[in-house]
């Protein structure tokens, strides 16, 4: 049993991101990919868009979740914990370094999609920034 207020890794939050998409069909699109190749192209895609599209935008929170499901340990509904487990171990380096890309890359989603920056999923996006950037070094 956990004790009441530990974190055990799952994820019962962004109820209302997840479902906006289908999370397990990006993440079999990633796998088929080079995962951090295609998590890096994804954020640098959504920073240098003149403009986002509201799939672009929502493509853009998906790699998050997946990146905070690597580095963070967390699980999600219709991501193989397994498949996640395994680019811990292969790729763990590579998706931490991409922490402040994906950070960015949720700012600027928000910032052009109104849908994103409602109440409910922008509160949700702020979290997912907040412990994407937890281990970023805080500017003096």
């Amino acid at each position: 049993m956990i004790p009441y207020g530990e974190d055990n890794g799952t994820v019962p939050a962004f109820e209302q991101l997840l479902k906006s998409f289908d999370l397990g069909d990006l993440v079999d699109e990633i796998a088929s990919a080079n995962p951090p190749a295609y998590l890096r192209r994804c954020f640098a895609e959504g920073l240098s868009s003149p403009q986002l599209s509201e799939a672009r935008a929502r493509e853009l929170v998906g790699c998050a979740i997946v990146l905070d499901a690597v580095v963070n340990e967390r699980e999600y509904p219709g991501v193989e914990p397994e498949l996640i487990a395994d680019w811990r171990v292969h790729y763990g380096k590579s998706f931490v370094s991409l922490e402040p890309l994906a950070v960015q890359a949720l700012q600027r989603a928000v910032e052009q999609d109104a849908a994103l920056a409602a109440a409910d999923t922008g509160d949700e996006i702020k979290e997912l920034q907040r412990r994407l950037g937890a281990a970023l070094p805080k500017e003096p």
